[in-house]
């Protein structure tokens, strides 16, 4: 069997699935592999296993062990040993609490070397965590043969970390096979190939710009004070500026209903905070007394006003509501599926009454349910990303890094450090998730910070969390 008979009979038993699939980090991914159906085909595990043997004959010393990382690589790990007739040895994910207690078993020499076996590389996090565990155990680790390659940092992370990564084949070769044959449609490549582009584990972006720095950095190694140089968009220069002088990533969702809470909680969370987020429809009592105020915090708190209200409908209705909402805001969220005339609404209503909002396109949702789909999410980021956009377009509302631009901020939503859901429809993550995995400019919380008996002292928790995820990322 050779590699591309390979691909399509892991097409064809389901290993490689194409949809919406929720990952571990909590992105959702247009294209899933489920390797771990392998061990119910013999034959396609023993094909697999020769394939893999045959990668490692001209770097495997006389020597050299195997250790597969579990637990899906462990049967194919087990199937070169025999075929090939290497020794193995068998890393444990967690310790017995009985018996000898050993992470590794089997038998080695110091100074042995060791190929590692796995099934998928994403970023390479299981594949550096097996290596330091045998080299704590005095084997010498400096290849890992990997049947999948994401190509989404990991072979750059494993290489910093001294170790060659040798793939059968890489996502794209994945997705050049199946094409050929008819398997998937250009769409589901093209969407498939933006979330690998875009959901980067490693500084620089195999090869591909997209726009960015002329480096290909992505936006979120860059610290905030990099990105400032690449911003045209005057409401981002402003909110960035407010970010670096308050060292604050921090966006709260205040969801009241009545004015007075909501200046309320405005005024013991505005120190904290980079941006208040409103929906100034459901306050029941709104008026331009309530606006006054809001504006007279933000000056004194130095913070933005953000209105979520979504908007989506034609050019002409979307030039009237954000002339009103301009008045008082300086981020507005709409809906990318009307089209760009609703963008160009926004930007006639901010001409009438002569102020800028920046719009952020709603490009992803945190709820569960929600119809947003890969091809629409890439659909709305590539009308965005355009250069007549640039002074109008502030972002994205999202839940993964979907725009390479430095200048584009994403805000995400649904961040809580205490729980996982609202026991409805709302999925949590927590401050140090949404900015290392899901790439989170700013963080959006509300009712982790406002349900708190002090959402003063909260915001602040949530603030210091959020800002020390960013630090942690920044490659500069």
């Amino acid at each position: 069997m050779d590699v591309e008979e390979l691909v399509l009979e892991l097409e064809n038993i389901g290993a490689i699935k194409f949809g919406e699939f929720k990952l571990k980090s909590g992105l959702m991914s247009p294209v899933y592999f489920d390797l771990r159906v392998i061990v119910s085909y013999p034959k396609l595990l023993d094909s697999v296993a020769q394939i893999m043997l045959n990668e490692v004959q001209s770097v495997k010393k006389s020597s050299s062990l195997v250790c597969g990382v579990p637990y899906t690589a462990l049967p194919i790990a087990t199937m070169m040993s025999v075929k090939g007739n290497l020794p193995m040895v068998v890393r444990r994910k967690e310790a017995k609490d009985y018996g000898t207690k050993k992470m590794v078993e089997g038998k080695w020499e110091v100074g042995q070397d060791c190929i590692i076996v796995e099934d998928v590389i994403t970023s390479g996090g299981s594949v550096k965590e097996t290596a330091q565990l045998l080299r704590d155990h005095q084997m010498q680790v400096s290849t890992c043969v990997v049947l999948l390659d994401r190509e989404q940092g990991g072979r750059q992370n494993l290489t910093a970390a001294g170790i060659n990564v040798i793939s059968i084949f890489p996502i794209t070769r994945v997705l050049d096979i199946l094409l050929s044959r008819g398997r998937v449609t250009s769409s589901t490549c093209e969407a498939v190939r933006a979330f690998i582009n875009n959901n980067q584990t490693h500084n620089t972006l195999a090869g591909k710009t997209n726009g960015t720095t002329p480096g290909g950095q992505s936006p979120s190694y860059m610290s905030f004070k990099s990105r400032l140089q690449h911003t045209t968009n005057p409401v981002n220069k402003r909110l960035l500026e407010i970010m670096i002088k308050k060292e604050s990533n921090l966006c709260v969702a205040v969801d009241k209903i009545k004015s007075a809470d909501v200046l309320d909680l405005v005024e013991k969370v505005g120190k904290s905070v980079a941006v208040v987020k409103l929906h100034s429809d459901i306050v029941q009592d709104w008026s331009k007394q309530t606006q006054d105020e809001l504006i007279r915090m933000s000056k004194e708190n130095d913070f933005l006003l953000f209105e979520d209200r979504k908007l989506a409908d034609i050019g002409n209705t979307v030039k009237h509501q954000s002339a009103s909402i301009s008045e008082w805001a300086d981020l507005l969220t709409v809906h990318g599926l009307p089209g760009p005339g609703l963008l160009q609404g926004v930007k006639d209503g901010c001409m009438s009454t002569g102020k800028t909002l920046g719009v952020l396109l709603v490009a992803e949702m945190s709820n569960a349910g929600n119809l947003f789909t890969s091809e629409f999410t890439q659909a709305v980021v590539n009308m965005g990303e355009k250069e007549e956009w640039a002074h109008t377009l502030s972002g994205f509302i999202a839940q993964s890094r979907v725009s390479q631009k430095p200048g584009m901020l994403q805000l995400t939503p649904g961040v809580h450090m205490a729980e996982a859901s609202d026991k409805g429809d709302q999925r949590y993550t927590s401050p140090l998730q949404a900015v290392t995995e899901k790439g989170a400019d700013l963080v959006i919380v509300g009712r982790g910070i406002c349900a708190d008996d002090s959402p003063g002292l909260k915001a602040e928790e949530y603030r210091q969390e959020a800002w020390k995820a960013y630090i942690s990322t920044i490659q500069e």
